[in-house]
């Protein structure tokens, strides 16, 4: 009878078995590090576009931060500028503003009208004068009203006066005044006109009905 030692072929076998098992491993790790790889690779990809437009959308923004900083310093200079303009405009009217109204005043007063005073504060004045009669008077308002320096024009009183023994009215008118020549739109109440110096006469009282009125 004859015996064969078989344990040396089955430690071959095993230890071929072994070392198949370790490739595969080491397959495994190498086919996972390149699926890994791959992934990578591809989330990059995608990602550098992104990337270099948020990069955009950055360098956008700071050049809007800094136009906006522009826009506000010059929408500032602009208020300054407009400002200035005002006070130039107001400054050419007060300086020619009086000259025109006195110049309207003596264009509407007829022959028969004579101005006696004319006083003036914060835009609103008192003239007073003599007129041959109340028709003559009510001609010099409704001229004076027609003037863009003369707003309001009102008879405030009258009464009769002798001059050289000729029988004259006196009067006084309250008028707002326009140094522009613009609108001043509806009077406020409650209006303070200077007080004439030469009183007297005969006054409307509060609530009764403005006569001779142009």
């Amino acid at each position: 009878m004859i015996r064969i030692n078989l344990l040396p072929v089955r430690e071959v076998e095993r230890e071929a078995g072994r070392r198949q098992e370790t490739r595969l491993v080491y397959l495994s790790a190498i086919l996972v590090l390149v699926v890994l790889a791959g992934i990578e690779v591809a989330s990059r990809m995608r990602l550098a576009p992104l990337k270099k437009e948020y990069a955009q959308l950055q360098a956008d923004i700071v050049a809007l931060d800094k136009k906006s900083v522009e826009l506000a310093k010059l929408e500032t200079e602009r208020k300054d500028l407009e400002e200035k303009l005002k006070t130039i405009a107001t400054l050419e009217a007060k300086k020619i503003g009086p000259v025109n109204v006195l110049a309207d005043l003596s264009d509407a007063a007829p022959e028969q009208v004579w101005l006696l005073e004319f006083k003036e504060s914060g835009g609103l004045a008192t003239i007073s004068g003599l007129g041959l009669d109340d028709q003559t008077i009510a001609d010099f308002m409704r001229k004076l009203g027609g003037s863009p320096y003369f707003d309001s024009v009102d008879l405030v009183e009258t009464a009769q006066s002798e001059l050289d023994g000729v029988q004259l009215k006196r009067f006084v008118v309250n008028a707002r005044l326009s140094y522009s020549g613009k609108s001043l739109g509806a009077a406020p109440r409650n209006l303070k006109f200077p007080e004439p110096t030469n009183k007297g006469g005969t006054k409307r009282k509060p609530g009764q009905r403005k006569g001779n009125r142009a």
